[in-house]
């Protein structure tokens, strides 16, 4: 009994020291997780602190060792999808209408400490919702002007969605954005303007139809023409071929043998002509 008490003590002890242990490393790796932050593939981080500023060298993807006080905000630098739902824009003939604009962007390396400059540490998001929306109407609502609003819905639209992208592109550049395949989605009028959209889709296809029918009545006008010019044509070669001779043996070939009957007043009465030659025997 006496030998047990020295080596509970001992095991005490062990247990105490394991746990003062783990907690330490506990709080150790609690506080140097402080120091560690990712920056995501795609993205380069720009770090800055409240009292320090801007640091100008960025941060590439994966893990890095910061000061306790620094933050980070992170920015694409790989294409990244933006569509906005619904903008309205008016077309060159005074029709409102409703597009939806899709587009891929991304941010110049170089530029993204430009961008926290103007911005300030924001999540991009809030940039894409606000900035580049605002910007992006406003390339759509003077490229859109350019064209009637069946333009936008015929072959032009593709020639339109360049134009806006040519002009957003321009506007936002000089802050490091790339804007690429920027597309328009197909425009949704008011009610005004779709009434007046269907009257000219209406007049468009009864001209078209009235064309086809006259194209038709044409051929059909020009057969008959070509059929009664060949039948003209059979004639006159028929009528050349016929001699007075020919005409002749046809009534000959059709004659059965028996003379015409006279009637009337002034008949010419056929007397038979008995042969008196008297043959001797």
């Amino acid at each position: 009994m006496e030998n047990v008490t020295p080596i509970k003590k001992k095991n005490n002890r062990t247990i105490i020291g394991g746990i003062i242990i783990a907690v330490a490393l506990a709080i150790g790796v609690g506080i140097f997780a402080l120091f560690i932050e990712k920056i995501p593939n795609g993205y380069v981080g720009v770090v800055y602190s409240p009292n320090g500023g801007v640091q100008e060298k960025t941060l590439g993807q994966g893990w890095h060792v910061v000061s306790l006080f620094d933050k980070i905000t992170v920015y694409p630098i790989r294409m990244q999808t933006v569509n906005y739902k619904d903008i309205q824009v008016a077309t060159s003939d005074g029709k409102n209408v409703t597009i939806d604009f899709a587009y891929n962007y991304s941010i110049q390396p170089e530029k993204v400490v430009d961008v926290f400059n103007k911005f300030g540490p924001i999540p991009v998001e809030q940039i894409e919702e606000s900035y580049l929306k605002t910007r992006l109407w406003d390339a759509g609502r003077k490229s859109i002007a350019k064209y009637s609003v069946i333009d936008t819905y015929g072959e032009k639209s593709s020639e339109a969605a360049v134009a806006v992208q040519n002009l957003f592109s321009d506007d936002i550049s000089s802050l490091g954005f790339i804007v690429d395949n920027l597309t328009l989605g197909v425009p949704k009028p008011d009610e005004s303007t779709q009434a007046a959209i269907n009257k000219r889709v209406e007049a468009a296809q009864e001209l078209e139809r009235k064309q086809i029918e006259l194209k038709i009545a044409e051929a059909e006008a020009q057969k008959l023409k070509i059929e009664a010019q060949a039948i003209s044509d059979y004639n006159e070669i028929i009528k050349l071929s016929i001699s007075p001779e020919v005409i002749q043996n046809k009534w000959i070939e059709k004659w059965d043998g028996q003379m015409p009957k006279a009637t009337g007043s002034n008949q010419l009465i056929q007397i038979p002509i008995t042969d008196t030659t008297t043959t001797t025997p």
